[in-house]
């Protein structure tokens, strides 16, 4: 009996080496990123992809699959993702200019209202916006989605 609590601590304590380094609330995305990352030996796993796989209307309450990544392998996977991003939109042209020179930025919504700031945290889990756009750093125009390659 105290063998099994014994490994049941070790295995919660190898669990808390763990840092969340981003959410998802598309599967195939967060499984993609999981993926890549494992294939350079980096010790990963998805929190909540079971839970919001079953029931997407989780998501925002439990704020979406979390990526965990070991505390030894958290500066790789971050350089990794942001190299992988990196390619995948040199693949793509601007479409105003058609240059292939997007890059993403995060840009940051802080609430005017403690109200606002309160619904917010109830409904999507956090209470400061953070959105991603793309910016062609060759035309300077900024965009939500990113366009279809049509070449």
């Amino acid at each position: 009996m105290s063998g099994s609590r014994y490994r049941r601590d070790r295995e919660e304590a190898t669990f808390m080496d763990f840092i969340e380094l981003r959410s998802f609330d598309n599967y195939i995305e967060a499984n993609i990123v999981l993926n890549m990352l494992r294939h350079q030996n980096i010790t990963c796993h998805l929190k909540d992809e079971n839970i919001i796989t079953i029931d997407p209307l989780l998501s925002p309450a439990l704020g979406g699959m979390k990526l965990m990544v070991h505390h030894s392998h958290v500066e790789r996977a971050w350089d990794l993702m942001e190299e992988a991003e990196r390619e995948y939109l040199k693949k793509i042209p601007c479409p105003v200019c058609h240059a292939r020179a997007l890059t993403a930025v995060s840009v940051t919504r802080n609430h005017q209202c403690k109200l606002s700031a309160l619904v917010s945290m109830l409904l999507n889990g956090h209470s400061v916006e953070v959105a991603k756009i793309y910016r062609c750093t060759k035309c300077g125009y900024d965009f939500k989605e990113l366009p279809k390659d049509n070449s």
